[in-house]
């Protein structure tokens, strides 16, 4: 939860540094598992402030084009985009 309030907190110049060293620590473990198995089960998580979490950090990783790329790195597998929507939507409802 303090990642995704300093994540929001920081100033757009430096966004891009704070987005590689999230990429480069694998924050949401896709390189290291090769899948989105990891992120998906956060967002499937029934708590939604922890869901509300991360999609907020998720929203400050594709402020970049390599944020971009880190999530998109299935080809063209929308599982992940439609499940944020799907959680987008239930939290518009919080």
């Amino acid at each position: 939860m303090s990642l995704r309030v300093n994540a929001l907190q920081i100033a757009p110049e430096l966004r891009k540094n704070l987005v590689e060293e999230l990429i480069r620590r694998d924050i949401f473990k896709i390189t290291q598992n090769d899948n989105f198995n990891f992120l998906m089960t956060i967002l499937n998580n029934k708590n939604k402030s922890l869901r509300h979490a991360v999609t907020s950090l998720i929203s400050v990783i594709v402020s970049t084009l390599r944020g971009i790329e880190y999530l998109t790195t299935g080809g063209n597998d929308t599982a992940v985009l439609d499940k944020i929507i799907k959680v987008m939507i239930d939290l518009s409802r919080f």
